[in-house]
């Protein structure tokens, strides 16, 4: 048996196993979770919102930082689409609740002098 999975549905699957486990751990009851923006994570976040009853408000699909698109269709220089509305920042759990809105910075250093 052969079975052939498009990428979108090896995303939903990834986000289902991913997001079942993530549930079932402690982390996501007693301490903190944090899914950052990207396409399969959106997924990730997409289920896990949904067994946590947190989805309201959510979509995958403008979840990410940048992506590779048609020539066709206009992003910013970062990789963003330019209407950003859509975009709910990562997905911050805290003990079991989601807090709309946060982001996460990443790689930012600064300098002594």
């Amino acid at each position: 048996m052969q079975l052939i999975f498009t990428p979108s549905a090896g995303k939903i699957l990834i986000g289902k196993a991913v997001a079942q486990q993530l549930f079932n751990s402690k982390a996501s009851n007693d301490g903190t979770v944090a899914i950052i923006a990207g396409t399969t994570n959106g997924f990730v976040a997409d289920e896990l919102l949904k067994l946590l009853k947190q989805n309201e408000g959510f979509s995958p699909n403008h979840f990410f930082r940048g992506i590779t698109t048609p020539p066709s269709i206009k992003t910013t220089e970062s990789g963003r689409l330019p209407d950003e509305s859509g975009f709910p920042g990562d997905v911050i759990i805290k003990n079991g609740i989601w807090e709309k809105g946060k982001t996460i910075r990443c790689c930012q250093t600064t300098r002594k002098k």
